[in-house]
């Protein structure tokens, strides 16, 4: 084999490979699935003034992702797992979200933000949260996550200026994540055929 061709070969199998590792972080929309679901969850919780379970949902909806992972995604994506393509991203993104918590922390002791915090601390939950999907999103390339995370804060702006009840805001935005996941989830098993163990479709 000429190096020319071993060169072009290299290339095809990276690119299956970047190919496989997207699919299987953010394309399947099992992600999605989690997020829309684990609001829609919470804001029933709410409702019902047993909000101190959501962590409990949140653990079992995590667990239920890993569990679906080999029957939808391994079949179509391959059998391996891949480190991200982009660590050098997924590290600065890391070290941006705890500079900004350090100097939030620095702020609201040295400046009495703490006060403003209080009094409107549904925006800031909405800000914390979405700003951690968004990120999460951006890490992986998967934009989308960024209009989740935006859609989580209009819930709790919502809420905060609206008079929208907490539950209800986050139960919507639970909704409209969910229903953009099943989209994402249905493009994934149509435009992915399973492949066998050797990764050969």
């Amino acid at each position: 084999m000429t190096d020319t061709a071993h060169h072009g070969r290299t290339d095809l199998d990276t690119k299956r490979l970047a190919r496989r590792m997207r699919l299987y972080y953010t394309q399947d929309g099992l992600w999605d699935l989690f997020i829309g679901a684990s609001a829609i969850a919470s804001g029933i919780l709410m409702k019902v003034e047993m909000a101190a379970l959501i962590g409990v949902v949140l653990v079992a909806a995590g667990g239920l992702v890993l569990a679906l992972r080999p029957r939808i995604t391994f079949p179509r994506a391959g059998y391996a797992r891949f480190r991200s393509s982009s660590v050098s991203r997924n590290a600065g993104a890391a070290v941006a979200a705890m500079v900004a918590g350090a100097v939030l922390v620095l702020m609201t002791v040295r400046t009495g933000l703490g006060a403003l915090i209080d009094t409107h601390l549904p925006v800031w939950a909405g800000l914390a949260i979405g700003g951690l999907v968004g990120l999460m999103g951006w890490s992986f390339g998967a934009s989308r996550f960024i209009a989740y995370g935006a859609f989580i804060l209009l819930g709790m702006a919502a809420h905060q200026w609206g008079d929208v009840p907490m539950w209800l805001a986050v139960t919507v935005a639970g909704i409209v994540i969910t229903a953009c996941g099943l989209v994402v989830l249905y493009l994934f098993l149509t435009d992915n055929p399973k492949v066998d163990a050797d990764g050969i479709a």
